[in-house]
């Protein structure tokens, strides 16, 4: 059998059981006919194959991002990106330029704030906002997706007022018994709907999320839900047109409302596995409480910075068994947002009660972010043979924040060390747009433990990059029940890679940070290529 391409003088880790690294690889169409030495393969071409010198570099098998919303990375796109404004000022001057551009009464919406970043060191207030317009209604979605600030003009589009009651799971924040403007989890889950893009913009938005998570050597996205039912419709009409690129196994949740989303699932007949390599309908996914850098997760214990709060939570223990328990006796594999610790305790009561009452083998149930999870708990995972999902670059990102908001807690933070030694299986997720989509980022946070500034976030949890890559490869496939097709580079599997600008396996970790993708190969087809004089 001759290739149609090969890639060849790399070194290629092949991510499977074994964890072999070779030095070439053979490909016929679209999937993997040779994985082996450069002679090996090289015997495998004629005058029709293509050839590759990778010239020592490594070859990946595509990246799988096991948790990430491509709709909400795309549209933020369409939006004012304020991750980087570092005072409010500057944040209005973005948003005032959107402005003069938007024509009047449509939203100006931004996305990416971090009050802890800002040089105030406070949230935005309606009157922030009603300085850039009053004329428009304004959102400015915080950097963790759950919390947003609205001028007064959202706000009576909304409907919202000072005497609108909270809803469960979320709050309308006042001050001296007035509304400021910022929307807490559910309120911000809600009022997002008003604000929500229309089905062309979120096309669009599929479209550049799929380039750019092509640029990153991202194969296949576990997309972690969007607002309501619609949200699955997009994800699927995207891949059919060829909008999306990358394989999709789409969790069924919603951001807002998320039980009714997954009684929705239930009483369509639809169950997990329903698809093709292309597209696949996931676990049923709700929400149980908030996010790690508000911070508004349901810790069991007090925030270390603020002694009278310790998060949020969208559901009892009660609601969360019923919905996700109808959810498993029906063949459903099921998950649920859990970062706090409390939240991953009620989680895994939910699973226990679902397979005692309906024992069922391979469910493969999971726990996106699984944030904070300490040794009770994670005895609690391996006994249930459930899966974790954390994000190890928030620890990255938001790292000094967490070591002022949890103190000694980080150290059991995505304890990844902890995972490996107790054989529990487990996929990195970049939750982007929350953080970046880089896979690159994740696995040197994986490796470091170091915050932005450099600091020590649980360095006992650290893994090594062979472990970081097989997490985003090989223990992504296994999550999504696809590990026969993807996931490590073996003959029959299918031929998705990705093609890097150095050696990564023998550098020093920190270049993790500067390490690129040169090429991606999707089912055997180049879906990147960056020039070779472009690479530095």
């Amino acid at each position: 059998m001759k290739a149609t391409k090969i890639f060849v003088n790399g070194e290629v880790f092949t991510s499977d059981s074994d964890g072999s690294i070779a030095e070439a690889i053979a490909i016929k169409d679209t999937h993997i006919i040779h994985v082996g030495s450069t002679t090996e393969v090289m015997n495998m071409a004629d005058e029709q194959t293509k050839t590759f010198d990778l010239e020592g570099c490594s070859l990946l098998p595509g990246f799988i991002d096991a948790h990430a919303h491509l709709e909400l990375y795309g549209t933020n796109q369409l939006g004012v990106n304020c991750k980087t404004t570092e005072s409010i000022e500057e944040l209005q001057a973005k948003l005032r330029d959107a402005a003069e551009q938007t024509p009047e009464g449509e939203w100006v919406r931004g996305w990416g704030y971090n009050q802890n970043h800002l040089s105030e060191k406070r949230h935005l207030t309606k009157y922030d906002l009603d300085n850039v317009s009053k004329s428009h209604p304004i959102i400015v979605v915080r950097t963790c997706g759950h919390i947003s600030c609205v001028n007064s003009k959202a706000l009576e589009l909304a409907e919202i007022t000072n005497e609108t009651p909270d809803p469960p799971g979320g709050t309308f924040h006042k001050e001296n018994g007035e509304l400021s403007g910022l929307l807490l989890e559910a309120a911000h889950m809600n009022t997002f709907q008003i604000a929500d893009y229309s089905e062309e913009e979120v096309m669009q938005g599929l479209e550049i999320a799929s380039v750019d998570f092509l640029k990153h050597g991202i194969t296949s996205v576990h997309d972690a839900g969007g607002y309501g039912t619609k949200h699955i419709r997009y994800l699927q009409k995207a891949v059919k047109e060829n909008k999306i690129k990358q394989s999709v196994y789409a969790l069924y949740g919603s951001l807002y409302e998320s039980t009714a989303m997954v009684e929705a699932g239930i009483q369509s007949g639809i169950v997990t596995g329903l698809g093709n390599h292309r597209f696949k309908i996931g676990p049923a996914k709700v929400f149980i409480d908030g996010s790690s850098s508000g911070p508004t997760c349901k810790m069991r214990e007090a925030y270390t910075s603020n002694p009278a709060d310790s998060g949020v939570l969208y559901m009892d223990q009660q609601a969360l068994t019923d919905s996700l328990g109808a959810a498993h006796r029906l063949g459903w594999q099921i998950t649920a947002h859990a970062m706090g610790d409390e939240a991953v305790e009620m989680l895994l009561h939910t699973i226990e009660e679902a397979l005692t009452s309906h024992p069922r083998d391979d469910h493969r149930h999971r726990l996106e972010h699984s944030g904070f999870t300490p040794d009770d708990l994670l005895q609690k995972i391996k006994a249930t043979r459930s899966i974790p999902i954390p994000n190890p670059a928030f620890l990255y990102e938001f790292g000094d924040g967490y070591l002022n908001d949890y103190g000694d807690r980080v150290r059991n933070m995505f304890p990844l060390r902890s995972f490996v030694d107790h054989q529990v299986p487990f996929a990195l997720g970049s939750d982007s747009p929350i953080t970046s989509v880089n896979p690159f980022l994740g696995m040197y946070a994986a490796v470091t433990r170091k915050s932005k500034s450099g600091e020590p976030v649980g360095m006992e949890q650290s893994i090594s990059i062979e472990e970081a890559i097989r997490a985003y490869t090989r223990a992504g496939a296994h999550a999504s029940f696809e590990e026969d097709q993807k996931g490590s580079l073996e003959t029959g599997k299918l031929a998705d890679l990705v093609v890097l600008d150095r050696p990564i396996l023998s550098r020093n970790t920190e270049e993790l940070l500067d390490a690129g993708v040169v090429m991606t190969v999707l089912n055997g087809e180049i879906a990147y290529h960056k020039q070779k004089e472009d690479v530095h």
